[in-house]
């Protein structure tokens, strides 16, 4: 399937991290989503107190839509992003996978 308009967002997120690593931090989800506001790809992205960057994939988001799914109004507590800080994300999550 083919998808004409995309955007690249990113919401801002308190808690821990999917992996552990981070109790009480924040990071980022950032997403490629359609505009009906399904997620594409998904990425979580913190960095650690001593700056390392962390990304990994978020599969359980493919697919979700933003409002329908999740129970947004609308696209507020996103911020648009350039595609070149998504992919740069995304290149991450690969090179951390491939280390492992």
């Amino acid at each position: 399937m083919q998808v004409d308009h995309e955007s690249f967002v990113k919401e801002y997120w308190t808690g821990d991290s999917r992996d552990g690593a981070v109790v009480n931090g924040d990071g980022y989800h950032y997403y490629r989503m359609a505009e009906d506001g399904k997620i594409l790809e998904a990425y979580e992205f913190y960095e650690t107190d001593d700056g390392v960057e962390v990304a990994s994939p978020l599969p359980e988001m493919l697919n979700v839509n933003w409002q329908r799914d999740l129970g947004f109004d609308d696209m507020e507590a996103l911020d648009k992003i350039d595609e070149h800080e998504f992919f740069r994300v995304k290149e991450l999550t690969q090179k951390q996978r491939e280390k492992s």
